[in-house]
């Protein structure tokens, strides 16, 4: 392993992240300004429906089966080894499959509208709305199957960076039309045609990216062959079990809620995860790069940086996420009263403390998900996620009659800490050769203790300061940043990985200036 091939791969990380998150901050900052506009133009009963039919609709993702995470892998594996052929067969029988799977997706939609009024506490003057908002909402994720094959294949050629440019101009265009929608009076079903127009509109011009890069890809519905719908739908089913987890973990809260509370109760709730959704979004992606990434090494027998993908990756996946963590366990009542205002703070902010404290053990999951999928390992992730899910269900159910939202919150967190930091650990040795000891050790223990500073200001922050708007709140944020950044630096940080990443950082900027 040399050292310029790891700058090369850190380099690579960091141009894709960079994009990514970039993206991320401004559809954040978006959803932040326009939450308290949409709760208050659309008022908790409706918004409550909102964010039930997103989850609800969410489970037509199962149609999936993993074939886009199948493109990544063998997008990025012919690419690496200059398989064009293979390639191009791979990306054509992807869009055959799919094509058909969209068609199944949206005849779907129609049987969950029809059965929502038995499932969910919902008032009867909303039936037809909610109901309108599911097909509309189930048009979106259909269409978007056939265009996914053509999002994989950017991933696959590691063009994070082109995807989140385009992330970032329709989330501004949908922010604008939204405000104008909200203001003019126009509800839930509004919404969801927005949401059908954007999304198609974004998936065109990603179709016409992928030509760009490569041409021989156009559409091309062909009958799918024997061996590559098996070749993809046998690295694709661990995948589709991993995705069924996901669902059942991260769709299944507003669900449960809306079956034995109140629909209102589901836009408190929501709130909460909400800011904990846009936090995984950073983490997603991050540990999404290291899918291809990973696969590309494999294709080249670098088992080396493999490993060492996977000690930096979790390691930089938890000190990325412990100050978010840290500010969301401590402060995130707070904020979510300057936020959204007083009268969801108490709930909302108790919600999203007990999810940001699972999430703190949690974090090195994403970067273990990436890497296990790029080498064809993931059967673990998709059996230690069903894992998840079934508990998480479960103790929600049980929770949620004794505890309210805070049991549905409870059963979230708890099994996602004994999954990422007990069952993957215990694991990953018998995967790829890593030392456990020394993984414990960089991945938790030094980033842990150069978080304590920052907790000690997160809490004098939340005890003495107590900012009073959203501004001073952030600008205190802002001030305790060096109290965590400074120990990172120094403590969680060995002196190998302070110069690579200042190598790839100023190798970086460099080619930014010419």
């Amino acid at each position: 392993m040399s050292t310029s091939s790891g700058r090369t791969a850190t380099a690579v990380i960091l141009r894709n992240l960079g994009s990514n998150w970039a993206g991320i901050i401004i559809n954040i900052v978006l959803s932040l300004f326009l939450a308290p506009l949409t709760v208050r133009s659309l008022g908790n009963e409706y918004y409550g429906i909102w964010a039930l039919m997103m989850q609800f609709t969410g489970y037509l993702w199962l149609f999936d089966f993993g074939i886009r995470e199948s493109v990544v892998k063998y997008v990025a594996q012919y690419h690496a080894s200059d398989r064009q052929d293979r390639l191009a067969a791979t990306v054509h029988t992807a869009v055959s499959i799919y094509s058909g799977v969209a068609l199944v997706a949206f005849a779907g939609t129609g049987v969950l509208a029809a059965a929502m009024p038995h499932l969910f506490n919902i008032p009867p003057h909303a039936v037809w709305t909610a109901q309108m908002t599911a097909v509309i909402t189930g048009a979106t994720v259909a269409q978007s199957f056939v265009f996914n094959v053509y999002v994989g294949v950017l991933m696959g050629l590691q063009r994070y960076d082109a995807i989140a440019r385009l992330g970032i101009v329709f989330g501004l265009v949908r922010a604008v039309v939204l405000v104008v929608l909200l203001k003019a009076g126009y509800g839930v079903i509004a919404l969801a045609v927005l949401q059908l127009v954007i999304s198609l509109a974004s998936n065109l011009v990603i179709y016409r990216l992928c030509i760009a890069e490569l041409p021989y890809l156009r559409a091309k519905w062909i009958r799918p062959e024997r061996g590559d719908t098996s070749m993809l739908l046998n690295y694709g089913k661990y995948t589709l079990v991993s995705n069924l987890g996901d669902k059942i973990i991260f769709a299944s809260d507003s669900i449960v809620i809306g079956m034995y509370l109140p629909i209102a109760a589901v836009t408190y709730f929501a709130i909460g995860s909400s800011l904990i959704d846009y936090f995984r979004s950073f983490m997603v992606s991050f540990g999404s790069m290291l899918n291809p990434l990973s696969s590309s090494l494999d294709a080249r027998n670098e088992t080396g940086l493999v490993s060492r993908v996977v000690m930096t990756g979790a390691k930089a996946m938890v000190i990325l996420g412990l100050p978010v963590c840290v500010a969301f366990v401590l402060l995130g009542e707070r904020f979510i009263n300057l936020w959204m205002g007083p009268e969801y703070g108490g709930p909302a902010g108790t919600v999203l403390a007990v999810l940001a404290a699972g999430h703190v053990l949690g974090l090195p999951y994403y970067t273990l998900s990436g890497v296990l999928h790029g080498l064809g390992k993931h059967p673990v992730i998709a059996f230690s996620r069903v894992f998840e899910a079934v508990v998480n269900l479960v103790l929600s159910v049980i929770l949620v009659q004794r505890l309210g939202l805070l049991g549905v919150a409870i059963g979230t967190a708890v099994p996602h800490v004994i999954v990422a930091a007990i069952i993957l650990p215990l694991v990953l040795p018998r995967l790829h050769p890593i030392d456990l000891g020394a993984y414990f050790r960089t991945v938790y223990l030094r980033p842990l203790l150069a978080a304590v500073p920052f907790a000690i200001a997160c809490w004098i922050i939340r005890t003495v300061i107590m900012p009073a708007s959203l501004p001073a709140f952030f600008g205190w944020i802002a001030v305790a940043m060096p109290v965590y950044l400074i120990p990172c630096w120094l403590i969680a940080l060995t002196s190998d990985e302070r110069t690579l990443v200042h190598g790839s950082t100023w190798q970086r900027l460099q080619s930014r200036t010419a």
